[in-house]
């Protein structure tokens, strides 16, 4: 899991280490710091730490570290990263084929988000949709291609992937 943590430390010498440290004893991996050294409030300044660590236990270890060493976490929240995805679907695709296609993809696990561009053209009968999303983990990319690849060939319309790519 990755963690992102403003803290409020004392303006003091060997506060950052004093900080970072419990970080590494708990088997994290720091991954970035970004040291408000020029804002001082109070005697105290802001530290963005992002780091991370394999289990809720690791991270607990590291939050009673900071709390015995009176280090303030002023907000503390979870990232994880994301994978595009990024599709086009062209052919004879009705607005509600598109529609039943987002409620199976909203339903799968791992969505971050997802967002749909349809458009039709009276002139020509032509019609399209652009799907972008992104989800948690790489294996959710791949099942939310299968679905559009099923459904294209069921439908009978074309599917372009990797739009972004």
């Amino acid at each position: 899991m990755k963690v992102n943590a403003d803290l409020r430390l004392k303006d003091v010498p060997g506060q950052l280490v004093f900080a970072l440290e419990p970080i590494s004893t708990n088997d994290g991996n720091i991954v970035g710091v970004v040291h408000h050294r020029d804002v001082v409030i109070g005697g105290h300044i802001t530290v963005n730490v992002t780091f991370e660590v394999r289990s809720d236990r690791m991270l607990q270890r590291i939050l009673d570290t900071w709390k015995e060493r009176d280090i303030d976490v002023a907000r503390m929240g979870s990232l994880y990263e994301t994978f595009p995805i990024e599709c086009l679907l062209v052919g004879d695709i009705s607005s509600q084929e598109l529609n039943n296609i987002m409620e199976e993809i909203e339903a799968m696990e791992d969505m971050e988000s997802v967002d749909v561009r349809y458009s039709v053209s009276a002139a020509s009968d032509g019609k399209a949709a652009i799907v972008f999303g992104k989800v948690r983990k790489k294996e959710a990319v791949e099942r939310v291609e299968r679905l559009l690849e099923e459904r294209a060939a069921d439908g009978g319309f074309l599917l372009v992937r990797g739009l972004g790519d």
